[in-house]
C-alpha cells in the first residue's frame, strides 16, 4: 500500500468508526477549570508547580499552559506514559510516516497448527458472506445465552425462578431473562445465573448475534443478524506468533485483584485473532527505529488500541464502562487494525492542535530554569527533590472510595513489561491489607514530604472527593499537625479543594 493510500485510509477510518473522544481509558481526570484558577492565584509565570499524584497529567498540562514550570510525579508507569505522550508529544510528521509504514504492512505473522506463517491482515479478519463473497469484518457483537440442564435438589427461591424461565425455552439470552424477570434487579438475575452455572444446573455459552462489515459486500449486505457463527476465510485455530502478556490478575502475594471478575489473565480479554494481531503490532512497534518521543507516542496509541478492541465493550456503552475487569453479558469486539488507525488519528489530531513545545529535563533542570517539565516515576512520600525547592503543590490524591488504579493499570503495564509497586500504592484495599488507618498513615507521610519540598510562605492545595465528613476533617487535621495553616476551603461539585499555607 502506498503512503498516500495509507493516509487516505486513516481519514476514512475517522469517518467510519465512532468511539470515545478520550484517547485512552484512565480513571481519574480533573477538568482544567478546576485547577487553573488556583495555579494562577498562587504562582507566577516561570515558577515551579509540583503534582505528586499526577496520574494522566492534567494538572501538569494546565500549569505548563499557564506559563509555569512543572514536576510530574507518579508511581504508575502507565499513567506516566499517558502524560508524556499527551504533554510532550512528538514530531507529528515523523509519527504520520511511521504509522504509514505500519499500515502498509499488509501481511502479518500468526501461528496455525504448529507453524508460523504469513497471512493477509485483511483475510485474517474476513468471512464468507451468505452470498458466497468475501467480506472484511469491522465488529462482532456477542451475547451469552443459557440452557437448562437439570433441577437441583437445593436452590434458593430466586434461582428456581430464574431456572424456570430458562427451562421454558430451548435457550434464552441474558437480556431476555432480565426482561422476563422485570420484578428482579438485573444484578440479582446475574448472580442467580452464576450460582446455577456453578451448580451445573445451567450451561452458559457465548455466540455472535451481529456481524458488521467494513464496507458493503458486492451483494449489498452490510451486516449479518441473528445467531451466526462466522465462516472465517482463514480457519481457526489462530495463535499469536510473537510475545504477549499472560499476566495473572493477582497481587504479588498471589491474592486475586479486588476488581477481578470474569477472567484470570490479561490476554483472556481478547479473542484469538485480535490477540494474534496485537502481538504482531506490538512487536512491529518495538522494532521500528524512531525518536524517543515518537516511540512513546506509538506505545500510547497501542495502549489506546487495547481496551477498544477487547471484550470489555458494550455495543452502546463505550470502552471499559466500569472500573473492574469485567466482560459485559453482551459485548462487542472490533477489528483491531481499524481501532489502531483510529487511535493513531486521535493522537495525531490532538498533537496537531497543540502548538507549544515543551523542553523535558530532570529535577535540577526544571528547578534551575533550564527545562519546562520533569516526569518522575517516584513515590509521593519520598521524593527525589531538594528541601524547600518548589513554589506550589497542587494535587488530587487517591481517595478512600477511589478506583484501584494499579490493578486496573495492569491491563496495560503487562504489555509494557513494567511491574507496579503495590506495596507503595496509596489506596484503601482490603485485599492488600490497607484499611482507613493505613490510608491515613500514608496520607501523613505524604503531607510531611510536601512540607519538606515546599518553600516557606508558599501554598499547598489538595483536592479531595470525600463524602465522609469525619475523614475529610481528619485529612485537614493531619495537614495542620504537619505544620501547615489552613488558608481556605472551597467546594466545586463533589470536590473539596483545600488550600494550606506553609508559615515562615
Amino acid at each position: 500500500m502506498e503512503a498516500c493510500k495509507a493516509t487516505n485510509l486513516i481519514s476514512m477510518v475517522t469517518k467510519m468508526v465512532v468511539d470515545s473522544p478520550k484517547l485512552v481509558r484512565y480513571w481519574g481526570r480533573k477538568p482544567p477549570f478546576m485547577v487553573s484558577k488556583y495555579i494562577e492565584e498562587f504562582t507566577k509565570e516561570g515558577e515551579v508547580v509540583l503534582d505528586p499524584f499526577a496520574g494522566s497529567g492534567n494538572i501538569v498540562k494546565v500549569a505548563l499552559e499557564l506559563g509555569r514550570r512543572a514536576i510530574y510525579v507518579d508511581l504508575n508507569s502507565f499513567a506516566k506514559l499517558i502524560a508524556e505522550g499527551t504533554i510532550l508529544g512528538c514530531d507529528v510528521e515523523e509519527l504520520k510516516k511511521v504509522i504509514d509504514v505500519i499500515v502498509q504492512d499488509e501481511e502479518i505473522e500468526v501461528v496455525t497448527g504448529e507453524k508460523k506463517i504469513k497471512v493477509s491482515r485483511k483475510e485474517l479478519f474476513s468471512i464468507k458472506c451468505p452470498c458466497g463473497e468475501i467480506a472484511e469484518v469491522k465488529s462482532i457483537i456477542f451475547t451469552r445465552f443459557y440452557m437448562f440442564n437439570f433441577e437441583p435438589e437445593k436452590a434458593t427461591k430466586l434461582r428456581r425462578k430464574v431456572l424456570e424461565k430458562i427451562r421454558e425455552s430451548d435457550f434464552v439470552t441474558h437480556e431476555k431473562l432480565v426482561e422476563q424477570l422485570s420484578d428482579i434487579q438485573k444484578n440479582g438475575v446475574t448472580n442467580a445465573l452464576k450460582g446455577l452455572i456453578k451448580m451445573g444446573a445451567v450451561t452458559e455459552q457465548v455466540l455472535p448475534i451481529e456481524i458488521n462489515y467494513v464496507k458493503p459486500c458486492i451483494c449489498g449486505r452490510t451486516e449479518i443478524n441473528g445467531f451466526c457463527e462466522p465462516e472465517w476465510l482463514i480457519e481457526d485455530p489462530i495463535r499469536p506468533a510473537y510475545w504477549y502478556p499472560k499476566t495473572e490478575l493477582r497481587y504479588p502475594d498471589g491474592k486475586p485483584f479486588l476488581k477481578k471478575r470474569d477472567v484470570e489473565r490479561v490476554h483472556e480479554f481478547f479473542d484469538s485473532r485480535t490477540l494474534a494481531f496485537l502481538s504482531y503490532l506490538w512487536h512491529k512497534i518495538n522494532e521500528i527505529n524512531v525518536s524517543y518521543t515518537t516511540k512513546k507516542c506509538l506505545h500510547l496509541i497501542f495502549m489506546a488500541t487495547l481496551a477498544r478492541s477487547s471484550k470489555m465493550n458494550r455495543p452502546s456503552g463505550g470502552t471499559w464502562p466500569i472500573n473492574s475487569y469485567w466482560i459485559p453479558r453482551k459485548y462487542v469486539i472490533r477489528n483491531p487494525f481499524y481501532v489502531f488507525i483510529r487511535a493513531a488519528n486521535d493522537l495525531i489530531h490532538k498533537l496537531s492542535s497543540c502548538q507549544c513545545k515543551r523542553k523535558e529535563g530532570g529535577n535540577a533542570e526544571v528547578l534551575g530554569k533550564k527545562a519546562d517539565v520533569a516526569f518522575l516515576l517516584d513515590d509521593a512520600a519520598k521524593l527525589s527533590l531538594p528541601d524547600n525547592s518548589v513554589d506550589y503543590v497542587i494535587t488530587d490524591p487517591p481517595h478512600t472510595d477511589e478506583a484501584q488504579f494499579f490493578e486496573l493499570s495492569t491491563f496495560y503495564t503487562s504489555w509494557m513489561k513494567e511491574e507496579l509497586d503495590f506495596e507503595k500504592e496509596f489506596v484503601v484495599n482490603p485485599r492488600q491489607g490497607k484499611d482507613l488507618k493505613k490510608y491515613l498513615d500514608m496520607y501523613t507521610r505524604f503531607v510531611l514530604e510536601m512540607r519538606r519540598v515546599l518553600k516557606s510562605s508558599r501554598y499547598f492545595t489538595t483536592i479531595l472527593h470525600e463524602e465522609d465528613k469525619t475523614i475529610l476533617e481528619k485529612c485537614i487535621e493531619i495537614t495542620k499537625e504537619a505544620g501547615f495553616d489552613l488558608y481556605k476551603l472551597d467546594k466545586i461539585d463533589n470536590f473539596h479543594i483545600i488550600t494550606f499555607v506553609l508559615p515562615k
